[in-house]
């Protein structure tokens, strides 16, 4: 079982760019010392739910406030990159954090943002990540590459070889066979009852093809099953829950931002605490929390939890009261149960 961080860098009424991207260095510093094995972000355009355009930039300045924290994107969305620049991006992040870095590869789940860099169907979006994805491989595995007719030398390589560990998170079920098939480790988007499910396929489409020749995580050998999870802590439960419902539909309302500007219907269905929500909130005391989790971990087979701590209204100093009393009471019980 390992523990990490998941945050969308949403866009905040109260704070300017800066202090929000200074809260999350803070975090991400916090969390280093406490032991967390990765800091996670999301990459989006256009829309409050995230104002991390560019993953780089910011997993950069994290890289040199952190010594063991692993640090990642949730995903790079291939499809508006330029796979040479993307290429030379990743191993400038790999060196700068010192072979610490987490690859998360798709398409980007919203088409809405998708058509800001030209991608008008599913079809151009999935031939665009697929050409950068195969770039990528290429580039790591040769000094000379040719590139629109070039050749082109290489003098960066990433740390880790043949490269970073590779995720690739979704709520498409059809996706399993794929990302089981080459070993990715993946965060599911879904249902408890849901997740377990398509844990269950990965594993034994994993244990298939675990020795299969050319697979794309092959250097990884156990792949992470992870679940992204709301949390609010505190000593008194009502102000945690308090605070996370109001928080909870502040991000709703950045999730669904886009789709309701155009129109169109929620098609995620969010609620903090019903059976059938792909994403739920967990508020309370840390005795609180621990139980909850500890149900979550069962109920879905996961083994890798992704903590939510900074979203939507949220306050700063909550989230790092949150990170705080979760990394001291918490996780040294997930983890340890988990082990035994």
């Amino acid at each position: 079982m390992q523990v990490g961080i998941f945050d969308w860098v949403e866009a905040s009424e109260r704070l300017a760019p800066g202090e929000v991207y200074a809260h999350r260095l803070q975090m991400a510093e916090a969390a280093d010392k406490a032991g967390f094995h990765a800091y996670m972000l999301a990459e989006h355009q256009g829309t409050p739910l995230s104002i991390d355009a560019s993953p780089s930039l910011l997993l950069a300045a994290m890289s040199q406030r952190t010594r063991r924290l692993r640090l990642g994107a949730l995903t790079f969305c291939l499809p508006w990159y330029d796979p040479y620049r993307f290429y030379n991006e990743v191993c400038m992040l790999d060196h700068l954090s010192g072979g610490r870095l987490e690859l998360g590869v798709g398409r980007g789940v919203s088409p809405i943002e998708a058509q800001i860099f030209g991608m008008q169907d599913i079809e151009t979006s999935r031939a665009h990540y697929r050409k950068t994805l195969d770039f990528f491989f290429q580039a790591c595995a040769s000094p000379v590459v040719k590139y629109r007719g070039v050749d082109v030398e290489l003098y960066n390589k990433p740390v880790q070889k043949p490269y970073p560990p590779l995720w690739f998170p979704s709520s498409n079920k059809d996706s399993i066979e794929f990302t089981g098939r080459h070993g990715y480790h993946t965060a599911i988007i879904s249902s408890h009852a849901e997740a377990r499910a398509r844990f269950a396929q990965y594993r034994e489409v994993w244990e298939k093809h675990k020795g299969d020749p050319g697979r794309h995580n092959a250097h990884v050998a156990h792949p992470f099953l992870a679940r992204t999870q709301h949390l609010v802590i505190s000593q008194n439960e009502k102000e945690a829950i308090d605070f996370g419902v109001s928080a909870y539909e502040t991000w709703k309302g950045h999730l669904h931002y886009l789709t309701r500007k155009h129109g169109r219907p929620d098609v995620i269905p969010l609620d903090p605490f019903a059976e059938g929500s792909v994403m739920r909130l967990i508020a309370g005391t840390p005795k609180t929390v621990l139980s909850q989790l500890q149900s979550v971990v069962k109920e879905t087979g996961m083994n890798y939890l992704l903590c939510v701590f900074s979203f939507g209204s949220l306050p700063p100093a909550m989230a790092m009261r949150s990170l705080e009393l979760f990394a001291r009471e918490v996780m040294p019980i997930i983890i340890r149960t988990e082990e035994a």
